[in-house]
């Protein structure tokens, strides 16, 4: 299935889960003997009016009589069939789920011959044995997850802000550090069985926390005015103050591109906008004419808003698709036009954060930001340190939002950032 195949077809869709428990202090596997001879897990088709979480925990429940609850997002895989002489878009997804106390296995489904929890590496010799080469990541994806979860590494670690004091952080990140490299393993296996087209950045050993200068700050900052009343002497004042203070860069809405421009004319300060923001909602076409528009304007540095929704369900394939779209233009320029993909990392799961910026530089972004300043969050190291690990020196990563104080900057640029989208430039270079 390629990124390029996932507009035009018809397309259905199935759900299930990888359901486990704990029995005598060991972790134990739901698997289903299905009527082709196979090994699989509980799934079957979205009936119409259903979520895909709804969809998943009731095939498992008519599957094999067993209750459970979601933890987790497994993944999707994707493939065509024909149906009637057409090609038909199959989505198939899994979440991992926890099985209530007391619910055992009882299949009741015609095309289910068997229904029972195996001891986790029983399970996992025996799916490797007898299942889906297309699910094949499916287990090592579980462990990880269920890792991530009895560590509550979400509450523990991820919910941490930049301003957190310094020794909290780095004593959360020694808990969180074995698990969220064993995340970003079981990510890249995941796209290898799923998106085995795509080029995923080879990995590379990564030191965080990082020393950084004492002087380093000024030279990363990107100062940001994206807010939609920002009236066009807002942007002149702005590029006046990096010019005044030595900034690097601006950030500004696409309408005011020329106005920055001719602001900083002849002061080495360069001009980033936005495409498709803040939600990345807009068409692949849509974004790829804003993306034209802007460096035609003479934008030297896009930021564009993935499609959040398509990642949130893990269509990593329409993503793929949107980047590479707006990757292209930026290249038809020489030199090309640096692109920095926004994930807007509060909006997914770890993992989610994680497949996103391995997809983003895979198909040429040459960085991965965390925010638009417009969800419930913006930048935290552990988001940072999961985009980092991730690209592993192949592309920067850049934290934006939320970044108020010079603490907040340095421990963000500590775990991984390269650069910083700010509208406070100068209060974290104590200059205001």
């Amino acid at each position: 299935m390629g990124a390029d195949d996932v507009v035009t077809m018809r397309v259905e869709r199935a759900a299930g889960g990888v359901v486990v428990r704990e029995r005598n202090g060991a972790r134990e596997v739901l698997l289903i003997d299905d009527q082709y001879g196979k090994v699989s897990f509980p799934k079957g088709h979205l009936e119409p009016g259903e979520s895909w979480e709804q969809a998943a925990l009731r095939e498992v429940q008519e599957e094999t009589g067993v209750i459970a609850r979601i933890a987790g997002d497994i993944g999707r895989v994707e493939y065509v069939i024909e149906r009637g002489g057409e090609p038909v878009r199959k989505q198939v997804r899994l979440f991992l789920m926890v099985a209530e106390d007391g619910s055992e296995p009882v299949h009741q489904a015609e095309e289910v011959n068997g229904a029972y929890f195996l001891p986790w590496d029983e399970a996992r010799r025996r799916h490797d044995e007898r299942g889906y080469a297309n699910w094949r990541f499916a287990l090592q994806k579980a462990d990880a997850l269920l890792a991530w979860r009895v560590g509550r590494l979400e509450e523990a670690w991820r919910a941490l802000g930049p301003d957190t004091p310094w020794d909290h952080l780095v004593a959360a990140w020694r808990d969180a550090e074995p698990v969220t490299r064993k995340l970003v393993d079981a990510c890249r296996e995941e796209l290898a069985v799923t998106f085995p087209e795509l080029r995923v950045p080879e990995p590379r050993s990564l030191h965080l926390p990082r020393e950084v200068a004492h002087d380093a700050l000024r030279a990363v900052i990107e100062s940001t005015l994206l807010k939609p009343e920002a009236s066009e002497i807002d942007v002149q004042n702005l590029c006046l103050e990096a010019v005044n203070h030595g900034l690097p860069m601006v950030c500004i809405s696409p309408r005011h591109v020329p106005i920055a421009k001719r602001a900083v004319a002849g002061s080495g300060v360069r001009v980033c906008t936005v495409i498709g923001f803040p939600h990345g909602t807009q068409t692949v076409n849509a974004m790829r004419q804003e993306a034209l528009e802007a460096i035609t304007a003479g934008a030297d540095e896009i930021d564009m808003v993935g499609p959040i929704g398509a990642l949130a369900e893990g269509d990593v394939w329409a993503y793929a698709q949107a980047v590479r779209a707006v990757v292209e233009v930026a290249r038809l320029r020489f030199p090309s036009v640096p692109v920095k993909v926004i994930l807007e990392t509060s909006a997914l799961g770890p993992d989610g954060v994680i497949k996103g910026a391995l997809v983003s530089v895979a198909v040429g972004a040459d960085f991965v930001k965390t925010s638009t300043g417009y969800h419930k969050a913006g930048a935290r190291p552990a988001d940072v340190t999961l985009m980092a690990l991730a690209v592993a020196g192949s592309a920067g990563v850049k934290a934006s939002g939320g970044i108020r104080t010079p603490a907040a900057a340095r421990n963000l640029l500590r775990f991984g950032a390269d650069r910083l989208g700010t509208s406070a430039a100068l209060k974290l270079l104590d200059e205001a």
